[in-house]
C-alpha cells in the first residue's frame, strides 16, 4: 500500500511544497505556543496550582 502511495506522490509535481507548507504551519503554532507559555504570569500559575489543590480537598470531603 505505502509504494502506491509513495509511486503517485512521487509523479506529482509540486507536492513538495505541501510538506514545506505543513512544516511551516507546525513551526508557526508552536513557536506560538512556546513564547504563551513563556509568558504566563507567575500569579496566574499560583492560582492554577491552588485552584487544583482546592478542588481535591472538595472532592475528598464528600
Amino acid at each position: 500500500m505505502m509504494n502506491f502511495v509513495s509511486e503517485v506522490l512521487n509523479n506529482e509535481n509540486g507536492i513538495q511544497w505541501y510538506y514545506i507548507i505543513g512544516l511551516l504551519i507546525f513551526l508557526t503554532l508552536f513557536i506560538i505556543m512556546i513564547y504563551r507559555v513563556i509568558k504566563i504570569p507567575k500569579s496566574e500559575l499560583v492560582h492554577y496550582k491552588e485552584s487544583i489543590l482546592k478542588n481535591d480537598n472538595t472532592a475528598e470531603s464528600k
